[in-house]
């Protein structure tokens, strides 16, 4: 089913399912206010919080061409979250105050994206950082950290922070603790679908119809095989990344991929896991990782340890860096409220604040 068409016969079929959402998605962000106040104490009292999207789904009664042709393909494109039914419903509907499920909804991004970011930050110390060199073992003993890469050659440090996902984690860690390896453990990631990625500039995988997708369209999706959930995805950044319009050339990235790409135009082939936010993850897991950080010289980061998104995968790092005695570097009030709140997250009554 081409994403092209929810213009036409999908809305039209779907429209009074479209409507009783929109009915229970305001009754969720009512409570959501609860989970915008920046207290713990009523972020927890939001019910939604304990209760999958996928239940309030079926006690609203919407069908799966609903799920399946409207909301699913969104959130596959921006969360790449193949198990989105799991997630909380309170964190469901955080995701849609800002993309709406009928119009496509630029966003707000670093210019250059997450690179210039990187570049930036280590511009002082760029030559101190190795590159190519993957880790296999990281060692860990009272006053040091060793870190032993695939050619056995080692280095040795005085903390270690492990900002990638938590099994690639468990299986460099040498002698994980029992509570380690349990959180560690217990982190769900999604490999079936939607783990392969060409980025390319290949125009000619987009239909060519009235909608002019190219120019107007967040993504195009291509439902194929038995699966409901068998979804081509391709982002088109430049329309939603406004820093991408600088370029000459389309910015595309093609999830799931079986259209054939013109290899010339193709930048990059990428596999990757993407985090399953399920209810057990965001009220237990995430809370369960304060009684590890800064244990044995130890820090973790990223999606696992807070919630997924590019802005607050950014926040758990800078956090981390807080609490290893890096400055806070920006000076606007209410994100200096928002870096607290989500570091007391993270780290309860040992955060140091901003």
């Amino acid at each position: 089913m081409k994403r092209s068409m929810i213009d036409s016969d999908i809305r039209r079929q779907l429209q009074p399912e479209i409507e009783k959402f929109q009915r229970i998605l305001k009754r969720l962000k009512w409570f959501g206010q609860l989970s915008r106040s920046r207290s713990k104490l009523l972020n927890a009292l939001n019910p939604f919080n304990y209760v999958s999207m996928g239940t309030v789904l079926n006690l609203g009664g919407l069908s799966g061409d609903f799920r399946y042709k409207i909301l699913k393909p969104m959130f596959v494109n921006f969360l790449m979250a193949t198990n989105v039914f799991d997630m909380p419903a309170a964190l469901f509907a955080r995701y849609l105050e800002f993309f709406d499920i009928e119009t496509a909804t630029p966003m707000q991004t670093w210019d250059q994206g997450t690179q210039r970011i990187y570049r930036e930050l280590s511009a002082d110390f760029r030559d101190k950082i190795y590159l190519g060199r993957p880790v296999r073992k990281v060692y860990r003993g009272d006053s040091d950290v060793v870190v032993e890469d695939e050619n056995g050659q080692t280095e040795t440090f005085d903390e270690v922070i492990f900002a990638c996902n938590a099994n690639q984690t468990l299986m460099m860690l040498d002698k994980p603790t029992f509570l380690e390896r349990w959180l560690l453990s217990s982190i769900r990631y999604e490999s079936e679908l939607h783990n392969h990625t060409i980025i390319h500039s290949d125009a000619s995988i987009l239909p060519d119809t009235d909608v002019k997708e190219l120019d107007t369209r967040s993504n195009h999706i291509e439902q194929y095989g038995a699966r409901p959930d068998n979804y081509e995805i391709t982002y088109i950044m430049h329309n939603q990344q406004p820093w991408a319009k600088r370029s000459d050339k389309p910015c595309l990235v093609t999830y799931n991929p079986i259209s054939r790409i013109d290899e010339g135009k193709i930048i990059k082939k990428w596999w990757f896991q993407h985090i399953v936010h399920d209810v057990r993850h965001v009220t237990l897991l995430v809370p369960m990782f304060r009684f590890v950080q800064g244990k044995r010289r130890t820090w973790h980061c990223g999606a696992h340890t807070l919630i997924n998104s590019q802005e607050t995968c950014f926040v758990t790092g800078l956090v981390t860096a807080r609490q290893l005695g890096a400055d806070y570097p920006f000076q606007d009030p209410e994100a200096r409220k928002w870096f607290n709140f989500y570091g007391r997250v993270m780290y309860g009554w040992r955060l140091r604040k901003a």
